[in-house]
């Protein structure tokens, strides 16, 4: 082998213990708690496992190897899950730093920062070449679009013979066409959407003018990230026109040369193609073609491709090419990030999720639309016997216009682990709306809880995620029980 390929070889094996290594506290933070089946307890971290066993570091150092079958289901279900490349991650601390943006983006999502007022979740794009803003709404079974906007898009409006309804009650609604939708790369052509007045639900000019409701969302495997404010599109689920007849579209780079790009030297005069594999902070290595590797000091370089080296992460550019990284999903992202998730239905195209208020079981429809949590009145008062006051004494408003609800109490509302406390919500005839009848959801769980612990919205693989960490639940601290002990017994040698 030649002296370059050594080289090549060297640092790429730098490359991955750099990677894969963790720091002593960032080892002693990974121990996990592990039960039996017989109910002994112990703190391990995994190694290595096979199909049948497991091999655990104990706190004192010392291996220990179980059969899989001897945990505890749930550990059992942990075990099988568990890969060195997820553990490796998520003992990383340059992962551990990676924001829901950075990974989504790695992914091949592309983001929108949104803003949030008045707990509503506003973007802009376009409709027919005019700029519009966009309201998100997961509650909103289909997009629609404020009628006098459309009408200034050139758009042509039929008959208002539809009816749409909501929290308020219904509307009449006509059929339209629009030729393009736009926001950011994502294109969306030739499509039909509903059109009614805005302006009794407070939208129209000046506020917003689209509901971009839960049909897109789905088609588009929408991301919505309320801790980063951001909503996440992948654009190339749209179908683009077909590349005309002898012109086939171009294929994405791919191979060892995908990633060397044209270098330019300070004074402008030299170029040079190469890909960069590593860096610190006064030198960067290039892979030339041929794999000879040329290590250059950064002050050499133009400053636009000092700023590119800069904010160059070995972590990232090994991510993107590792074919690992690219078969994990969002969940397992999440889940690496301390998020819980759940698993929830789509009927029609509203989220519903299960959970409690009190002790009554409830079904929750996800609905970003909604400024905080709204309850059907009947299950409220007569299900759920909360304490609620008089219809009328407050408005909520929505699709309908305005109805009356009344201020209710709620002692707690539980998602899983996430537990919100003591907190003032509404109740209205929501069933009498006719945004979902009796059996379908018994609340909107609104923006203002979902903004509080941090929800993630993802379309693609049908679940919600939540930060428990961040809710009113009882601090984990008080339970001393679950936190390790350095004298916690090792378990016993087992054999297969």
């Amino acid at each position: 082998m030649n002296r370059s390929r050594l080289a090549l070889s060297a640092l790429c094996a730098s490359a991955l213990l750099s990677l894969l290594a963790t720091a002593d506290a960032q080892q002693a933070a990974a121990f996990r708690r592990f039960t039996l089946r017989d109910g002994k307890t112990f703190y391990g971290v995994i190694t290595t496992k096979s199909s049948t066993s497991v091999t655990f570091t104990l706190q004192n150092g010392k291996p220990s190897t179980q059969p899989i079958r001897a945990l505890s289901e749930p550990d059992q279900q942990f075990v099988r899950k568990w890969t060195k490349f997820k553990d490796d991650l998520l003992n990383n601390a340059e992962f551990a730093s990676l924001t829901v943006k950075e990974m989504l983006e790695l992914r091949g999502y592309q983001s929108f920062e949104f803003d949030i007022e008045g707990n509503h979740i506003f973007v802009d794009g376009e409709v027919g070449g005019k700029s519009m803003r966009f309201m998100i709404d997961t509650g909103a079974h289909s997009s629609i679009i404020h009628d006098g906007s459309a009408k200034e898009a050139g758009l042509e409006i039929g008959p208002y013979d539809q009816e749409i309804r909501g929290v308020a009650g219904s509307q009449k609604a006509a059929v339209t066409r629009i030729s393009v939708l736009k926001l950011g790369d994502t294109v969306v052509e030739n499509r039909k959407l509903l059109a009614t007045d805005f302006v009794p639900i407070g939208g129209g000019p000046g506020q917003f003018e689209v509901i971009f409701g839960a049909d897109f969302l789905r088609e588009l495997d929408a991301v919505i990230s309320y801790r980063e404010g951001r909503i996440f599109l992948k654009p190339d689920n749209i179908v683009k026109k077909a590349a005309p007849e002898g012109k086939p579209a171009p294929a994405a780079a791919s191979g060892p040369k995908a990633d060397f790009r044209r270098w330019t030297s300070s004074d402008g005069a030299k170029t040079f193609q190469a890909a960069l594999v590593e860096k610190s902070d006064k030198d960067a290595t290039f892979r030339m073609q041929g794999d000879k590797l040329v290590k250059l000091e950064l002050d050499k370089l133009s400053e636009a491709d000092r700023e590119i080296v800069t904010k160059w992460s070995k972590l990232r550019d090994d991510l993107t090419k590792s074919p690992e990284w690219r078969t994990l999903t969002v969940k397992e992202l999440l889940e690496l990030r301390s998020y819980q998730s759940f698993e929830y239905r789509l009927e029609g195209n509203h989220i519903l999720v299960d959970g409690k208020i009190g002790d009554t079981k409830t079904r929750f429809l996800i609905d970003t639309g909604a400024h905080s949590c709204t309850m059907d009145y009947k299950f409220a008062k007569e299900t759920a016997k909360l304490e609620v006051g008089k219809l009328g004494e407050t408005m909520v408003r929505g699709i309908g216009g305005e109805a009356p609800a009344a201020f209710t109490k709620i002692p707690v509302i539980t998602l899983g682990d996430a537990v919100i406390r003591d907190r003032q919500a509404i109740s209205a005839e929501i069933h009498k709306g006719g945004i979902g009848g009796e059996g379908n959801h018994d609340a909107l769980f609104g923006a203002e809880f979902l903004r509080e612990l941090d929800a993630v919205i993802n379309y693609k693989e049908g679940r919600m995620f939540l930060k428990p960490d961040n809710s009113d639940k009882p601090d984990s601290t008080t339970k001393p029980a679950d936190a390790p002990k350095k004298d916690a017994a090792a378990p016993a040698e087992q054999k297969k």
